[in-house]
């Protein structure tokens, strides 16, 4: 479908005159075919609007944040800028509010070095499958180093070897710098927003994190959360070698969380993964479980 891309229970919308709700559809009318493309909401777990000219109705918003699902729109120059979040999480939002607020130091410390530890491992991975076996293991011997709360800063240290073994000795990871940041902007933006959907249906602020503690940061908590699933992003990316941000790498970029990964034994969409993921960190938070026997989510 022209303008429509369906990847599994995620939509990028690039051309659309109007969006609005019919019956359990949400009914897609462009200027290309005169009968509305039709999806059905309860099999939809994320919307991309690439573009600012389509109406979108209030009921059609109303249906797919009362079902979880997030929509993410995109700014005059096509880069993810906002997502709908609903104000409706649980029951019992005020008490993990309450208690978010005042989460102690030490879990906060151990559940960063779990985080730490995935991503690291996870970066492993995407240079392994990329041939580079001995950067690889550097960053699996990391892994070992990570202490509470990263103190030794053992992310960063990996984050400077992969981006060059990946990209190239002269690359420099900065926002907007040239078609590869750009992509990798686009890619993070998906995951970040979606994150923040599935944290804000628990009950919890997106505000209030665990490592990331900017004051200008809406988001400090999805920032923490979404860092295992990064490497998702950067190994499409390497494939990729994108020379512009065209609408095939966003669409490929929003194609992520269709993708597969591997998460407490089994293999899940990347969409509902982090959901899962999610959850689990909030349970380790919420002290019902322990954060040395947290699944974390692992390349395919």
């Amino acid at each position: 479908m022209r303008g429509i891309s369906i990847l599994g229970k995620t939509v990028f919308i690039e051309t659309a005159r109007k969006l609005r709700y019919e019956a359990g559809w949400v009914a897609v009318h462009t200027d290309r075919d005169p009968k509305p493309i039709l999806l059905r909401a309860d099999e939809l777990d994320c919307v991309v609007m690439d573009g600012r000219a389509a109406f979108v109705s209030t009921r059609v918003l109303d249906e797919l944040a009362s079902r979880g699902c997030s929509v993410i729109f995109t700014d005059g120059r096509h880069l993810p800028a906002s997502v709908l979040l609903s104000l409706n999480g649980t029951i019992d939002s005020t008490g993990k509010v309450l208690s978010q607020v005042s989460w102690g130091a030490w879990p906060k410390k151990m559940l960063w070095k779990r985080v730490v530890e995935a991503k690291l491992t996870n970066q492993s991975s995407v240079l392994a499958g990329a041939g580079m076996g001995c950067d690889a293991k550097l960053l699996r011997d990391l892994v070992k180093e990570v202490k509470a709360g990263d103190s030794t800063g053992r992310e960063a240290a990996g984050a400077r070897r992969y981006f060059r073994s990946l990209f190239g000795e002269e690359f420099v990871r900065e926002r907007h710098l040239g078609p590869i940041n750009q992509a990798l902007d686009y890619g993070y933006s998906i995951l970040l927003s979606h994150t923040a959907v599935r944290i804000a249906s628990t009950g919890y602020l997106n505000q209030i994190g665990i490592h990331h503690r900017s004051m200008t940061n809406p988001f400090n908590l999805a920032c923490d959360l979404m860092e295992p699933f990064r490497p998702l992003v950067d190994r499409k990316v390497e494939l990729e070698g994108p020379k512009e941000l065209s609408t095939e790498v966003k669409r490929l970029m929003v194609s992520t969380l269709a993708d597969r990964i591997s998460y407490g034994g089994g293999s899940y969409r990347v969409s509902d993964a982090i959901g899962l993921w999610v959850e689990s960190c909030m349970r380790v938070m919420e002290g019902r479980a322990d954060v040395d026997a947290l699944d974390v989510p692992e390349m395919p």
